[in-house]
């Protein structure tokens, strides 16, 4: 036998005695691990480890200035009428003090509606609380606006992190959990995860390029906007199941049926 192929019977030989060591200590973690509360819980643990790490490199103005000069050049080569317009027109779609109206109206429109309440509370928590949330962070870094290239919107509060990206993942982050949880069938809920993917991406994109916000404020935007977002669903998912296992009221219909009509049934 070459040396060669002894390496290789070794090679294998070592891998399938990890893998079964890995599947017996993994297999009775993974339902625990594998959870939407757990899942969402890591991703909001990477998102603040990258929001902290942009924050320090802000502070400290190191780091992150050469992927903010190349992101706003890169965005003042790409620029041209047609795609001012576009970016224009998607950058309007996550106005922050819009979406903080558009959750207090509609919760202002389902507080008479038991079945939608809940939804517009969620609504409301997420969007207008997402705003003071990056208010307040703002004027914590107080970081001024872009001013290597011209821009094409005007602005007057501070760059990081951006509101538009942190609102419009939250937005539509919350429609699209919605969608997905009505609609059973997988390539319509992946149709729509892309499309909103591409969505909230495109608005975060439009930012740099209208030249009102650097790259590192988009990142920071949406990474601070995963912790919150998860936070509210998650709290809406155990509100849910609360409500499911509560008693029905009075005035709920009941799936038992008369004695009367079991008797019918029974002859």
């Amino acid at each position: 036998m070459g040396l060669g192929k002894f390496a290789r019977r070794l090679v294998v030989s070592a891998a399938r005695k990890m893998g079964m060591k890995a599947r017996k200590y993994v297999a009775p973690v993974a339902p625990f691990v594998l959870t939407p509360l757990a899942l969402g819980a890591g991703f909001s643990a990477g998102a603040l480890v990258l929001f902290f790490n942009l924050a320090d490199d802000i502070r400290e103005q190191d780091g992150v200035w050469r992927f903010d000069h190349d992101g706003l050049k890169l965005g003042l080569s790409l620029r041209t009428p047609r795609r001012t317009a576009l970016m224009k027109a998607a950058s309007a779609l996550a106005r922050p003090d819009l979406m903080t109206l558009v959750g207090l109206g509609s919760l202002a429109l389902s507080w008479h509606s038991p079945s939608h309440r809940s939804k517009g509370i969620l609504l409301a928590v997420t969007l207008a609380g997402g705003g003071g949330i990056i208010g307040g962070i703002k004027h914590l870094f107080e970081r001024e606006r872009p001013s290597l290239i011209e821009a094409l919107a005007k602005e007057g509060t501070f760059s990081f992190p951006s509101g538009h990206s942190f609102i419009s993942l939250c937005f539509y982050g919350i429609l699209t959990s919605w969608w997905m949880r009505t609609r059973p069938d997988p390539i319509r809920r992946g149709i729509v995860l892309l499309a909103s993917s591409n969505a909230i991406a495109l608005i975060g994109a439009s930012r740099v390029y209208l030249g009102v916000h650097y790259p590192s404020d988009v990142l920071a935007g949406f990474a601070a906007a995963v912790p919150w977002l998860t936070a509210c669903l998650t709290g809406y998912s155990q509100y849910e199941k609360r409500v499911a296992l509560l008693p029905p009221g009075p005035g709920t219909k009941t799936l038992i049926a008369p004695h009367g009509s079991q008797k019918d049934n029974d002859a």
